[in-house]
């Protein structure tokens, strides 16, 4: 009870309460009443983006979207899809003329595409991405995430290249009963230390990166150690293959759940008991749309388009994160109203390996390529042990301070011996399913 009134207190200090976000969307019981909740939202959005966000303006007068002070939503899907390099022409233009007057922050796409993008978000936008998510936990998985014994097998920046992570973050991990092993570089030590770890804590949640909790499990198994079993495992930052599933519920004896989202949008979708990934749609507005920007039907494939409904220092309407889903079913049989996707296809990462055997998560060596507004789109590639080539294609002038900062932390996480070459070219090679691999790794393990 103390460490929750903490909490609660921390986050009314940080500005992040969310009590008000979280009545609001546990007061939507159907689907009737989400769509009067999206169409609410939508239409305040539209208005604040139509006064203050000069790219919108302009779209929004071409169709006609705003008469009188109104919106006609019948025009939403007349709006053009925001791309990625739509928003590096015009960064300018979108973002709202009165963001200062909110507690606003930067925020960078991780490049799951290959591609980084800086954004602005705000205190109101955490506010509802933490109720989306205390949502997910508690309703649809049945488990107080806050209050519960969990680890999180993860990465952090400040614990990577500063060695420790702070006094604040620390005392909101005593307060959430949350234990942090980072999963940035994991030598064979450390795995083992990890599992120690998980044997003695015993926790009821662990969370963490796709292939981390993957890589982690593999240890275990190839060195027949037992596992604590947990009452939930949650996959996040990359979606799970197959083989990564069973593995990861093979050794730990319980169910993984798939947690989909991104750093322009936060949480997008989770998935439930029954195996089908529900999509939270009083967060983000999504769409799936096919090649001619029409809905799909159900079981068809088609690219993630998103909305952000609470994010008004920089609206993202109609965005294209890049990924693709397949539609899903009408109702889940878990009873939750809000509408399914059967599968997502996004963001795989490779692993780096060390000579030695550690190793570096993906996740981490984006970080190196983070908030860098000449880089258009890049892609690491791990040829040796000790030799790496950088592809980039740039945009405006190369900034040399960021290339030698760059090789810095690249060596500072691989080693001083560290061979790194810099490729510039117009375009970077995509896979046979038309997907970047931003993190490719040549080293056989």
């Amino acid at each position: 009870m103390i460490k929750r009134c903490l909490w609660g207190m921390a986050l009314r200090i940080h500005g992040i309460h969310h009590a008000r976000q979280c009545a609001e969307i546990k007061s939507i019981t159907t689907r009737e009443q989400l769509a009067n909740f999206q169409q609410k939202y939508l239409s305040s959005l539209f208005l604040h983006a139509y006064s203050n966000v000069p790219y919108y303006r302009g779209i929004f007068d071409e169709i006609d979207l705003i008469r009188s002070g109104k919106v006609d939503l019948s025009r939403f899907k007349e709006i053009p899809i925001l791309t990625k390099d739509t928003i590096r022409k015009n960064r300018a233009e979108l973002i709202s003329c009165d963001y200062r007057s909110r507690k606003w922050y930067y925020n960078s796409s991780g490049g799951s595409t290959g591609k980084p993008t800086r954004f602005i978000q705000d205190k109101l936008y955490d506010k509802w991405g933490n109720a989306a998510s205390y949502y997910y936990y508690k309703d649809i998985l049945g488990t107080d995430e806050p209050s519960v014994k969990k680890i999180i097998l993860w990465g952090s920046e400040r614990d990577l290249f500063k060695g420790n992570i702070g006094w604040k973050a620390r005392l909101a991990n005593w307060a959430t009963n949350t234990l942090f092993l980072n999963s940035f570089m994991m030598t064979e030590e450390d795995m083992h230390r990890y599992v120690d770890t998980i044997n003695s804590y015993k926790p009821d949640l662990i969370r963490g990166y796709a292939g981390s909790l993957y890589e982690l499990c593999r240890y275990a198994e190839g060195k027949d150690i037992k596992v604590h079993s947990p009452k939930l495992v949650v996959s996040a930052a990359e979606m799970l293959s197959g083989e990564m599933r069973e593995k990861i519920e093979k050794v730990f004896t319980t169910k993984v759940y798939d947690f989909y989202g991104s750093r322009e949008v936060s949480g997008i979708t989770g998935e439930c008991k029954e195996g089908l990934i529900h999509v939270f749609n009083f967060h983000n507005y999504v769409e799936i749309l096919d090649s001619c920007n029409q809905p799909v039907r159900r079981d068809e494939e088609g690219r993630i388009i998103i909305t952000t409904l609470h994010n008004y220092s920089m609206p993202l309407i109609r965005y294209d994160i890049g990924d693709m889903a397949v539609r899903g079913t009408g109702k889940c049989a878990c009873g939750s109203y809000l509408p399914t996707l059967r599968k997502i296809t996004g963001r795989i990462t490779d692993h780096f390996v060390k000579r030695d055997g550690t190793l570096v998560s993906g996740a981490a060596l984006t970080l190196t390529f983070n908030l860098k507004d000449w880089v258009s789109n890049f892609q690491i590639i791990q040829e040796d042990y000790e030799k790496v080539r950088i592809l980039i294609v740039p945009e405006g002038k190369v900034d040399e301070t960021d290339q030698r900062n760059v090789e810095n932390k690249l060596r500072f996480i691989m080693g001083q011996g560290y061979q790194i070459r810099w490729e510039f070219v117009d375009e970077i090679p995509k896979t046979q399913s038309g997907k970047y691999l931003y993190i490719k790794s040549l080293v056989q393990r």
